[in-house]
């Protein structure tokens, strides 16, 4: 696979931009109960946990809720809601609190009023919170008022392509002034989301003046279309698309996770391990943001080194992707699917990681 070959030094020799650490985030007692629930299923490290943000620590606090959702529930009502309360408040209240990011986040909820949306989201992005902003954004998309203005920023914001592409199909189809010049700069700037709303709008006046006539980009646009707006096609995916994907979207923001993963996984392979993961899984699911702590409470290369990282960003996409949720067996299922097999000829290191992902972390000693 030649092709991956010039993806090797920007990818894996160089790291995404991260928050600034929150207040306790250094303490090593954060550390020694992060480790432990970073390695396996252990409910004292979440009870050390709701201990420190009790104490005041920040990055205890905002992390308790996410950390809550990685483990099975605890066993009684009550010991359920001493891990979501501290002194009669909801940790989820004291957490928005404490910290910007997470009174940005709130858990993922959708605002009342949609400008409030559009602007949790932008600051998300400005604070490096780009899987988060994201889920808000994509939020937004499905709920964008017809009188919304282009979002502030749109040309060069780091959110995932297939949202810009949406948002400029959106304004082109109603005729809104400035999206023609930015779809422009898209198309000379050679990005992908320029593309996919070329490759979604052939044909029509609107992208008359841009239309390149049978281009390579064009084609790539559409098939970026096809996987990250129209979900397709079905794992593996064709050699073109993964190919694509590498080139394309594996440089991205949204693509740090696999980046950060198969470079602490797989470190012999890393761009074989990126290659299994785009054939297999096209790009890491959405609801990875709900799962992951805040930048400045966990080191976002360190959560994806882990084997909590690894089952965050392997196992649902699995089980979603490969329609392994009604399986009684699902590890016995994903090696028998074609499309695993596909990937652990690509890589076999990525295709173990997979297979551990789908198995419990091992319960505390």
């Amino acid at each position: 696979m030649a092709w991956l070959r010039p993806l090797v030094v920007f990818l894996f020799l160089t790291a995404p931009a991260w928050a600034e650490p929150l207040a306790g985030s250094d303490d090593p007692a954060f550390d020694a109960a992060l480790t432990r629930l970073l390695q396996q299923d252990d409910p004292a490290a979440l009870s050390a946990l709701r201990d420190l943000a009790a104490a005041g620590n920040t990055a205890a606090l905002v992390t308790l809720p996410v950390a809550t959702g990685w483990l099975p529930p605890a066993p009684t009502y009550a010991d359920r809601q001493a891990l979501r309360q501290i002194e009669g408040a909801w940790i989820t209240d004291l957490a928005r609190a404490a910290a910007r990011p997470a009174d940005l986040w709130r858990e993922g909820a959708i605002s009342p009023l949609m400008d409030d949306q559009l602007d949790r989201a932008l600051q998300l992005y400005a604070l490096g919170e780009t899987a988060k902003a994201d889920a808000l954004l994509q939020a937004w998309v499905n709920h964008m008022p017809a009188s919304a203005a282009l979002p502030g920023g749109l040309t060069d914001l780091p959110a995932a392509p297939v949202l810009k592409a949406m948002i400029m199909v959106e304004h082109l189809t109603r005729g809104t002034g400035a999206a023609l010049p930015m779809l422009q700069s898209w198309r000379d700037l050679d990005r992908i989301e320029g593309w996919m709303v070329l490759a979604e709008l052939t044909g029509q006046p609107i992208i008359a003046p841009l239309t390149p006539g049978p281009n390579a980009r064009l084609t790539d646009g559409s098939r970026a279309k096809r996987l990250l707006w129209d979900e397709d096609p079905l794992p593996p995916l064709p050699e073109e698309t993964t190919a694509m994907a590498l080139r394309d979207l594996l440089p991205l923001p949204q693509f740090a996770p696999v980046r950060q993963y198969c470079s602490a996984t797989c470190a012999a392979t890393a761009p074989a391990c990126a290659a299994a993961f785009v054939s297999l899984l096209g790009a890491p699911r959405r609801f990875v943001a709900s799962a992951t702590p805040l930048q400045g409470a966990v080191d976002p290369a360190r959560f994806y080194a882990s084997p909590r990282g690894e089952q965050v960003l392997l196992a649902a996409a699995l089980r979603n992707r490969l329609e392994l949720n009604l399986v009684a067996d699902v590890p016995a299922a994903l090696t028998a699917h074609p499309a695993y097999q596909a990937a652990a000829k690509r890589d076999a290191c990525f295709a173990a990681g997979a297979l551990r992902s789908v198995h419990p972390l091992p319960p505390a000693p």
